[in-house]
């Protein structure tokens, strides 16, 4: 009960930034072979336009934001945590994270073609797969993206998340930048791949 209580009181001031970050993934109608396929946030392709690429160094994770990916759902689930969002809804977080900063190999920050914000987290392996077990086991849920005390994003997806790279919608790419920067840590490396 203690860790609902945590976990509630870091996200309880994310309410503000949560949804305006998060877009609701529509599905697409399916083809003709009856599959669905749906766009999800935190699976699309490469960004379109610019992108940053911060690579940490050896001990830079202990200066480094932590980074916790959450399962989350709009619709109350037994022993979740509610996290209350702003226009005027709720979120309700499972309170053990399914992906870890120390689940990361990297890290990118850019935009897409509107010009939008993405964070793009790759996994290693291990990570990918249990965020495909877990992803299958819950589906049609969201992942929520927190970074530090704030969360960043909280996308749903469609089908079981199968890539080793997560890809979120952040607001703008000033906010991709941060964010990676952050989780990257001071002393990460920094490469240019404008397109």
């Amino acid at each position: 009960m203690m860790t609902l209580r945590t976990l509630a009181r870091i996200l309880a001031p994310v309410g503000l930034v949560a949804l305006a970050a998060c877009q609701t993934v529509q599905e697409k109608p399916s083809d003709k072979t009856g599959t669905s396929s749906a766009a999800t946030q935190t699976t699309p392709s490469t960004p379109a336009t610019g992108t940053q690429q911060a690579v940490a160094q050896p001990g830079a994770e202990q200066q480094a934001a932590p980074v916790q990916i959450f399962l989350a759902d709009t619709q109350e689930q037994a022993g979740w945590a509610r996290v209350d969002v702003q226009p005027n809804g709720a979120l309700f977080v499972n309170p053990r994270a399914v992906v870890v900063r120390e689940d990361l190999v990297g890290v990118q920050a850019g935009t897409n073609d509107s010009k939008e914000g993405l964070l793009a987290l790759d996994l290693t392996p291990e990570a990918a797969q249990r965020l495909l077990q877990v992803t299958t086991q819950f589906p049609k849920k969201r992942l929520a993206l927190v970074v530090g005390d704030t969360m960043l994003a909280a996308p749903a997806y469609g089908s079981p998340v199968k890539d080793g790279r997560l890809i979120f919608m952040v607001g703008t790419e000033a906010n991709a930048l941060a964010a990676a920067r952050a989780i990257a840590g001071p002393e990460a490396t920094q490469t240019n791949g404008k397109k």
